[in-house]
């Protein structure tokens, strides 16, 4: 949750704890970034439905920022939520299930979109603890996995 976290110091860090040599990192990221390039069309295509019906959306996502953006550039996110309404939890320096992640979007929301709140909101989400921290907001919550779709 460190919002001054950047990728060479993950991996510096990753290494360490590991027992790998910092000079294999490069290696490591690049092992790691085409795993992050999975989506769920479906998913994605409800998405654009829900925007085109003239739903706001919105995502609270417990990811590094650096990693975040991969995700979001292959799947196109950027096209369907408004960078204030996207909360990624390193660069907010909270995450979920905490409170503090879900009032930043809170904030966020109303900011851009005056009158809108948690009680007008569906928090989709993989965990129930995350689900139960949204719902204790206000947020309705709906339990989904697209993994298991």
């Amino acid at each position: 949750d460190d919002p001054s976290g950047t990728k060479e110091a993950f991996w510096a860090a990753a290494c360490k704890a590991g027992g790998f040599d910092a000079a294999v990192a490069g290696e490591l990221d690049a092992a790691v970034r085409p795993t992050l390039r999975t989506s769920f069309p479906e998913t994605l295509e409800l998405l654009r439905k829900a925007k085109a019906a003239g739903v706001v959306l919105g995502m609270v996502s417990n990811h590094v920022s650096f990693w975040f953006e991969e995700c979001a550039r292959s799947s196109g996110l950027h096209d369907l939520i408004a960078p204030e309404l996207l909360i990624v939890s390193s660069e907010v320096g909270c995450s979920k299930p905490g409170a503090r992640i879900f009032e930043v979007f809170l904030d966020r929301l109303a900011q851009k979109h005056p009158g809108l709140g948690a009680n007008d909101c569906a928090f989709v989400d993989d965990k129930e603890e995350n689900i139960a921290a949204a719902v204790a907001l206000g947020f309705r919550g709906v339990l989904y996995d697209a993994r298991k779709a």
